[in-house]
Order: structure tokens, then sequence, then C-alpha cells
């Protein structure tokens, strides 16, 4: 009953705005477009795009724009392509934003259009737009604008080339990134994390060493040059990640942890470790995570003392799951009594790591069990999971032979002549 009392405040709301479109006060109808675009109202786009194309104020038909990219329906497409054409750059902007926010591949002629716009935000909301269309050939197309002198519009391409994975964009963002390591400056700072972002999202091995340097000396940019050099993951990172642990920046530690689990840096161990008895949790939460991926056999016991003793109700959880990565059924005596633990997360946790470390004996198909049947969800949804994961394949049933070609009689009368 709520929820239908609801839905028709929504449709009376929905109506009176759409009735609004056509209030003579300019201030009216745009708030009125802004209000169904906020509301998402689909039965208001035919009204929204009579709007956009008639309307003789400009704020209008911008928030009309706005209005239909917020909404997402398909219809309005070539209506926003129109737009681009407008007079206005504000509705022009509108619409290039709008396109972007409904992945209009059908918009990629007019976006590339724009991208000669005299006015500067078309040009940049054009760019944006053209990096969420999904269409990867368009990446190189924006290659030429990484020679800009406007920074604003070098990080709106360094950002759609990240989104459209433009490979072809590496070396000169390597090249940049080096200038940029030459002279640094705190004005250089967005773009400077504009390209580690997306370098490492890229997986640019030969951004490798340059990324390095900054990890060790670019303040503000270094926690993002730990991350992406785990995302890239190539080995020669370990040493330069490890000499950063030392650094009292909790951010940095955080993110070279992570990296150095990505990279299974095993030289890391005996330093990973001393972050168990760190006094931020979230430092001891990642550091049992990466001694997992590392597969630290100093780790386990430690790791079995954080999971039935550490304070903070996500480190414990962590521990388990550090605990799965060890490949050691030895370990199932020690973690099967938690499976009463108070801690949800923590028996979800548990299911996937006993599923992981099963050695077929029954007490872990009880312990699965009884979690399957735990009254929070989450925790029971692992179980049944783990449970899915340690059950045999049920062997196909071949396939029936194919039936056999009736030949019509005429051939087979002509194959006996013959």
């Amino acid at each position: 009953m709520e929820q239908n009392n609801q839905q028709e405040k929504l449709s009376l709301l929905a109506k009176k705005c759409i009735d609004n479109l056509g209030n003579p006060n300019p201030r009216q109808r745009s708030q009125a477009a802004q209000e169904l675009g906020k509301l998402g109202v689909t039965a208001a786009v035919p009204a929204l795009i009579e709007t956009l194309k008639y309307d003789v104020n400009t704020y209008v038909r911008t928030a009309c724009a706005e209005a239909l990219g917020h909404i997402g329906d398909i219809k309005a497409i070539f209506p926003l392509i129109d737009a681009m054409h407008d007079s206005c750059s504000f509705v022009r902007r509108s619409a290039a934003i709008a396109l972007g926010q409904l992945q209009a591949k059908e918009s990629q002629g007019v976006l590339l259009q724009a991208l000669e716009d005299p006015n500067f935000y078309v040009r940049r909301a054009a760019i944006n737009a053209i990096g969420k269309l999904g269409i990867s050939d368009m990446g190189a197309l924006l290659l030429p604008l990484l020679d800009t002198s406007d920074p604003r519009i070098q990080r709106t391409v360094i950002t759609a080339m990240r989104r459209l994975q433009t490979q072809e964009g590496v070396p000169q963002m390597v090249h940049m990134l080096e200038a940029y390591m030459e002279y640094p400056s705190p004005r250089d700072l967005p773009i400077v994390k504009s390209l580690v972002i997306t370098l490492g999202d890229l997986g640019a091995e030969e951004a490798v060493p340059v990324l390095m340097k900054i990890v060790q000396g670019y303040v503000g940019a270094r926690s993002l040059a730990a991350k992406a050099l785990g995302e890239i993951g190539d080995p020669r990172a370990g040493t330069a990640l490890l000499a950063v642990l030392a650094d009292k920046s909790t951010n940095l530690q955080l993110a070279t942890l992570k990296s150095l689990g990505h990279l299974h840096y095993q030289q890391a161990a005996p330093e990973v470790r001393r972050f168990f008895k760190s006094p931020d949790p979230r430092l001891r939460r990642i550091a049992a995570l990466t001694a997992g991926q590392l597969q630290d056999e100093i780790a386990k016991p430690l790791l079995l003392q954080m999971a039935y003793e550490d304070p903070s109700s996500l480190v414990r959880p962590a521990a388990i799951e550090a605990l799965g990565e060890m490949d050691d059924p030895a370990l199932l005596p020690e973690l099967l009594p938690l499976v009463d633990d108070a801690n949800a997360y923590l028996r979800a946790a548990l299911s996937d790591t006993l599923s992981r470390l099963n050695d077929g004996r029954p007490e872990i198909q009880h312990a699965l069990a009884q979690l399957s049947e735990d009254k929070i969800e989450h925790v029971s949804t692992a179980a049944k999971r783990a449970i899915d994961r340690l059950e045999p394949e049920k062997p196909q049933s071949p396939s029936p032979p194919p039936p056999k070609k009736e030949f019509p009689a005429w051939f087979r009368k002509l194959l006996g002549r013959i």
C-alpha cells in the first residue's frame, strides 16, 4: 500500500512537471525539466524532446538536454544529436554530456565535429563523451589533442583514452610523465595523477621506470604510482615498493602492501609481517591479505592468532581469507571451531577458506552445511557457493546419434542404376 502511494505521488509530481514545461515563465520551465531529470521519468521524454527543439529560452533547452541525459532513454539520441548544432554553446555542451551518458554510438560523427567547436567547454564535453562511447578506435583520433597547451584538455583526453583503452597513447603519455618529473611542480599534480592512473589501468610496462621514480619522490602522486605498479604487474617494481614501506604515509603504505601482493614479491614477506602489529586496523587487514597472496609460511601462526584475537571485526575475516591462500589442509583443525564465531564477516570468509583447504574430511561438509543455514543471508550465500564448488561435476550424458538421413525415393532409384 505504501509503495503504491509513493508511485501515485511520483506520477502526480511528474505530470505537474510535464505540464510546467508549457509554463509562460522560463524559470518554471527550466525547473520542471531539471526535476524530471532527477525523477528519471521516461514518460516525460517526448515532452522534453519537444521543448528541447522549440523552446526559445536557451536555459530551458539546456535543462532539457541535461534531463534527457539523466533519464537515459534512447529515443532522445537523435534529438540530442540535432541539439549539437544549437546556436547556444550551453545547449551544445549539455547535449554532448547527455550523449556520453547515453553511450550513443550514433553520435560519434557529430562529437568528432564538436572537437573543432569554437567554445572550449563544448570541446571538452565532446572529448569526455567520446571516451564514454566504448568505440576503441576513437581513442587514436584524440591523440593529437595531447599536444595542446591547455592542461584541462589534456586531462580530459587522458581520461577518455583510459576509458577506451587506447594503447597507442602509451608512449606519448610516458614521455609527458617523464617531462613532468624533470621539473616537478604542485600545479602539475592533477595531470600527473591522471597520467599515473591511466598508465596503470592500461598495464603500460613502458611506464614502470618513471612510476618507480614517482613512488619514491613525487609528493601527492606516490600512492597512485604504487597502485599503478601493482596493476601493471612488472616484478621490477618490487624493490622500489619495498623501499617505500618505511614511509610514514598510511595511504602510501596501504597502496604499497596491496601492490606487493599483486606482484607476489616474496622478498617483502618479513616487512609485511611487521604490519601485523600496526595500531591501524586498515594496515593490519591489508598486511594479512598480502601475506596470503605471498603464501608466507612463517605468517600462518600469526594469521591464526589474528583470526582469533584481533580487536577489529574487519581484520579477523581478512586473516581467514589469507589462510585460505596457503593451500595447507593442516590448518583446518584450527579453523573449524570458528564456525560458531559471532562475527558474520568472519563466518562468510570461513566458508570460502574451508572449501579451498578441503581435504575430504567429513567435518568440512558438516561445517559448510551449518553455515548454509546461517541466519545472516550473506553468510549462508557464501556457504552455498562453497558447497557448490566442492560438489563434483555431473558427467554429461552422451549425445544421441544424429538421425539417419532419408533420401527421397527418386534419388535411391538413381543410385541403384549407377
